[in-house]
């Protein structure tokens, strides 16, 4: 062999091995990256499986979790001892979910879920804390937005900050001494369980979050303008749409509890909040609360003691807003059509008529930042009746209401009261209330 295919031979060679060194490495590469996606694929996996664990409260956070975790995002602990700012964010407590909620100061040291998508707009746990789902709402440290007067200023959907603790998650059998029980009350069988599905949040967040106001009118439904006459015409509202928890709404009354059901849980089904229809063991905590944090007392639930904070018949009640009256008539009930605004009225009563009105329209039934919960419309729950009017149709399911109404006197159906209704059935003097279930 001469030199010149010598040459040719070692550079063949060359080029070959620079060849299989490229492959080589490209082999290596694809498999480091192959792997690299896997790994991601597997961490992010873990990390989705933990998530779910600690949402669900079968997991909790280790110390040393917790704390790397809060100091990544460099919040503040709010506590007595160094009560952070009014509306500021601070860190949250062992197990919330900061992918869903933030945590809220709302003063002396006291912190307060809020769900992503939710603002604080004021308040506290002595006063109740309200938060809108509408950023102009939102608390600027300047404008007291609770006030009464303020209520129709607000924007957005807003809900009221129920705290309790586990075991004072139940229902209550007795007001005042006055036991619930058939003989003592009409229709008093109920389902008395307290779901552990319920208990999740109460665990997790110490507490649930109630609408502001009974459900108004879906902003898709056209207001009614002319007189109805019930029961010939009883299903003007029973519509699919989404309620309105705000100030100066139409309260949404001839609904069934199937619709307003649906409804209810139509609200909110997004990434940090579900809602529903309340319960009866949320309605029971709800007035517990009031009484522990207000001048209200449990003789106030009962009877006529409801008559000082509730819009009921044969009431008298001061008012800025709209009013529709309903009154008894040959042929069943008359039910005229909501008038316009007025300002600083009184509603007057005779035996057979009563008024009802627009959400929020007084001071006089506003409880830890709640309106109506004694009068106005009597709410539908989600808690089951064990009662049943006709013994041979056991199987047709009947729920409970709450509350009294606007064409009730206040000493048959007070703030404690319980009834039933049947899933088809709608009213005037019905409607429904809604609840948050924090992620």
């Amino acid at each position: 062999m001469n030199n010149n295919s010598k040459k040719r031979c070692r550079k063949a060679i060359f080029w070959l091995i620079i060849l299989v060194t490229f492959l080589i490495m490209l082999l290596i590469s694809i498999i480091v990256n192959k792997n690299i996606i896997v790994n991601k694929k597997i961490e992010t996996a873990k990390k989705e499986a933990k998530q779910t664990l600690l949402s669900s409260g079968l997991l909790v956070k280790k110390n040393n979790e917790e704390a790397t975790e809060k100091n990544k995002i460099n919040l503040t602990e709010n506590t007595t001892s160094n009560p952070q700012t009014v509306g500021t964010k601070v860190k949250e407590k062992e197990n919330w979910n900061i992918e869903t909620i933030t945590a809220i100061s709302v003063g002396n040291g006291e912190t307060v879920p809020v769900p992503k998508g939710f603002y604080y707009v004021g308040g506290n746990l002595s006063t109740g804390v309200i938060i809108s789902d509408e950023e102009e709402d939102k608390y600027d440290g300047q404008t007291d937005k609770t006030t009464w007067e303020y209520t129709t200023s607000l924007k957005g959907n807003q809900f009221v900050w129920i705290p309790c603790t586990e075991e004072e998650y139940v229902k209550s059998d007795s007001w005042n001494g006055l036991e619930q029980k058939p003989g003592t009350l009409a229709h008093a069988g109920w389902d008395k369980t307290t779901y552990s599905s319920e208990l999740l949040q109460i665990r997790k967040y110490g507490g649930f979050y109630v609408a502001r106001y009974e459900a108004g009118l879906a902003k898709n439904i056209e207001e009614v303008k002319t007189t109805i006459y019930y029961p010939s015409t009883k299903s003007v509202y029973n519509k699919e749409g989404i309620p309105q928890s705000k100030a100066g709404i139409v309260p949404w009354n001839f609904i069934d509890w199937s619709t307003a059901n649906k409804n209810a849980k139509n609200m909110y089904n997004v990434n940090s909040v579900n809602s529903g229809l309340i319960n009866g063991t949320q309605w029971d905590v709800m007035l517990k609360k009031m009484v522990e944090k207000t001048d209200l007392t449990e003789e106030d639930l009962i009877g006529q003691g409801s008559k000082i904070w509730g819009n009921y018949m044969e009431n008298s009640i001061n008012y800025t807003g709209r009013k529709s009256t309903e009154y008894v008539s040959g042929s069943g009930h008359v039910v005229l059509p909501f008038g316009e605004v007025e300002t600083n009225k009184t509603t007057v009563y005779s035996g057979n008529n009563g008024d009802l009105l627009t959400t929020g329209a007084s001071s006089q039934t506003e409880v830890y930042h709640i309106f109506d919960v004694a009068g106005n419309l009597s709410e539908f729950t989600e808690e089951k009746s064990l009662y049943h009017p006709n013994a041979n149709q056991t199987d047709i399911p009947y729920f409970e209401n709450r509350g009294g109404n606007y064409a009730y006197k206040d000493s048959l159906e007070p703030a404690c009261y319980r009834g039933l209704i049947d899933t088809t059935y709608n009213y005037f003097a019905l409607g429904f209330r809604v609840v948050l279930y924090m992620k």
